[in-house]
């Protein structure tokens, strides 16, 4: 279970730059991102709440994955809070490898998946963990649908995307949502995101 926790928090950065109120860039970590203009970034705050609101299958699988929450290193949403449908989004994290295996990052997509169909309602898979390129790095990418639920007994179609990106000792996590009927906001949305990714060296 520990390594779902390694996927879905991460620690703050210890330093950012941002010259560009659409651009978060940390040197600690050296990555760099840029939303697009009528998208907010998060807090580290706002971030948990969304997570605290959330209504998973596994309850017990909740109340760990808020128990353990660290902020990520940057999250950002379309809409402000509170927001009355599923709010477009996209968070990213950044890990050490610690005992993880560092051949292949589709091991870790695949290490989760099992936690992921437990916890999300009506899971399915669209596509399973393959090789991708993300701000020109090898990386490793699924795609996969659900229904997310909320406490006051609404759900929504959610289309959730995971990419793993390693970077020498570490290695970081992009992960998005959106409705599957793209009503409030589309994958082309997402891919501008992630097409702004940059690392450092």
């Amino acid at each position: 279970m520990r390594i779902l926790w390694i996927v879905l928090i991460v620690l703050l950065p210890l330093s950012a730059f941002a010259a560009d109120p659409n651009t978060f860039g940390s040197v600690t970590a050296g990555f760099k991102i840029t939303k697009p203009n009528d998208w907010l970034f998060i807090t580290a705050e706002e971030n948990l709440e969304i997570l605290k609101r959330l209504k998973l299958e596994d309850e017990e699988f909740h109340q760990k994955m808020v128990k353990h929450a660290r902020a990520p290193l940057v999250a950002m949403m379309k809409y402000g809070e509170p927001y009355e449908d599923l709010n477009p989004s996209f968070k990213v994290g950044f890990r050490p490898y610690g005992q993880l295996n560092r051949d292949d990052p589709k091991d870790i997509l695949r290490i989760v998946l099992p936690q992921f169909e437990k916890a999300y309602k009506d899971f399915e898979l669209v596509q399973p963990p393959m090789d991708a390129s993300v701000g020109g790095q090898r990386a490793a990418y699924m795609r996969f649908h659900f229904t997310l639920s909320i406490p006051d007994g609404r759900t929504f179609p959610t289309r959730s995307e995971l990419w793993i990106v390693p970077r020498g000792n570490h290695y970081f996590y992009l992960g998005a949502g959106i409705r599957q009927d793209e009503k409030n906001g589309t994958k082309e949305e997402i891919q501008k995101i992630l097409s702004s990714v940059e690392f450092k060296p």
